[in-house]
């Protein structure tokens, strides 16, 4: 893609195990919204590595994920990069690397990077089969999407 929206909104996760694939839903209903022209969406499913390519040349970047930080299933987060490196491990996963290695990366091959700020959800199940989220991280995608438009409008 050569004509790059300034700002994409990227949702993580395996969509197949239940709380796992939250991003993907904050993605799906951010589809169907009307959004900003400057706004690109995107199903970044399970992706790594794959993703310094749509992220490079961005202004901002908002994924949205599970992060795992201890607090009860359903607890919402914004941070950035150095807020979880300040956690003392990476609490967010692209998967096949976690978004601070992809940041590192993008050092590595001299890619501008974007500003990052990641919405995050406390999982209560990562590992159950289902297409459904739990109760607890379902009761909050309104707040997640608020953060979300709350980002792409700052």
């Amino acid at each position: 893609m050569t004509d790059k929206q300034p700002i994409l909104v990227l949702g993580v996760g395996n969509i197949l195990l239940t709380d796992e694939g939250v991003g993907v839903h904050v993605v799906q209903r951010l589809q169907k919204m009307d959004l900003p022209p400057h706004v690109e969406v995107m199903d970044g499913g399970t992706s790594g590595f794959d993703l310094l390519d749509d992220i490079e040349g961005r202004k901002k970047v908002i994924v949205v994920d599970t992060v795992k930080a201890g607090q009860p299933p359903g607890t919402v987060y914004r941070m950035t990069p150095d807020d979880m490196e300040e956690m003392g491990k990476s609490r967010i996963s692209l998967h096949d690397i976690d978004m601070t290695d992809l940041l590192k990366l993008a050092d590595v091959f001299k890619i501008q990077k974007p500003e990052v700020v990641i919405i995050g959800i406390e999982p209560k199940d990562m590992e159950s089969a289902s297409l459904e989220l739990s109760a607890e991280v379902a009761a909050q995608l309104p707040r997640v999407l608020e953060l979300v438009m709350k980002e792409i409008g700052d």
